[in-house]
């Protein structure tokens, strides 16, 4: 294949699951070698089947989403927002090494991010200056870069008393989740929050009765998760990690901004390690109180 070949955009479809992951593979294997990071380990095929629920929820509902073809009708990049009310995500945005710097992107995002759509547009974005120059143009401003710690899914020391009510998918508690969610992360994703707790079991945290934190925990990772106090976070990450190994983890991976200085200080002294790719926050505008928060890991959204 040749990047001189005509490209023509689609929209994509579930079919598209594998196709549109190997590209964000091997562009995020290409970036992780120019800055000196950890590719992603495996084979494209058995991490696929990790990530594939979430591929296929994402293309069920999404806002947005499109793939680039060349001439062979091999997919060579694609793009893919979400949408909640006004809240406007660009979860996915990859394009083959040797089809990058020559236009393509541009198309991409222009169907897949529109300026003229959410009120509070977000990315989390990669470390690629040429992707962050778009989006920079577009009028997105980074908050706070977004640091993976990783380590060994293990429950710390003293940690036997659980603390932490797990939520039924369809019952009740999720609606104070949601609102715990709604303050927290400051955009609504009520609509979502089923599919989340399917997928991963929530946590909610009380004390006194009272709604303080919440957390989602599975075997295909941890997140999101938040406090409407930063104190109560090292006890609700405790948690998370007492559950994770429970959950089928072997290794487990925050992502978290690095304005949350108590998380980030917490599981440092757990020894826990940053990974060397980080992401950036980028929006249109001041929302949430991310000193508070922790993403959904992988980082695909926030």
């Amino acid at each position: 294949m040749s990047a001189a070949e005509p490209i023509t955009l689609r929209r994509g479809t579930l079919e598209d699951g594998f196709a549109t992951y190997r590209v964000l593979r091997e562009a995020v294997n290409d970036l992780a070698l120019r800055i000196g990071a950890d590719p992603i380990p495996g084979d494209a095929e058995s991490n696929y089947e990790r990530i594939e629920p979430l591929f296929r929820h994402l293309a069920e509902t999404a806002a947005e989403f499109w793939v680039a073809q060349d001439g062979s009708d091999a997919v060579v990049a694609y793009a893919r927002s979400i949408e909640h009310g006004q809240f406007f995500e660009l979860t996915e945005f990859f394009v083959l090494p040797e089809y990058q710097s020559a236009g393509l992107g541009r198309r991409l995002l222009d169907h897949a991010f529109p300026p003229d759509r959410g009120e509070l547009r977000v990315i989390v974005a990669t470390t690629d200056v040429r992707a962050l120059s778009r989006y920079l143009k577009a009028g997105m401003t980074a908050s706070t870069p977004i640091l993976s710690l990783i380590g060994p899914a293990t429950a710390p020391l003293g940690s036997d008393a659980s603390w932490g009510e797990p939520v039924a998918p369809d019952g009740p508690a999720l609606a104070e989740i949601a609102e715990l969610d709604r303050r927290i992360a400051g955009f609504d994703r009520e609509s979502v929050l089923p599919w989340l707790a399917a997928s991963r079991e929530p946590l909610l945290f009380r004390r006194g009765g009272r709604p303080v934190g919440y957390a989602f925990v599975g075997a295909r990772g941890v997140g999101p998760i938040g406090a409407a106090d930063p104190a109560d976070l090292p006890a609700i990450l405790d948690e998370v990690l007492r559950r994770a190994p429970l959950a089928g983890l072997d290794t487990v991976s925050f992502e978290v901004p690095m304005t949350n200085g108590v998380a980030l200080r917490h599981l440092l002294g757990r020894d826990l390690t940053i990974d060397t790719f980080l992401t950036l926050l980028l929006s249109n505008r001041e929302f949430g109180h991310m000193d508070r928060y922790i993403a959904y890991s992988p980082p695909i959204f926030l």
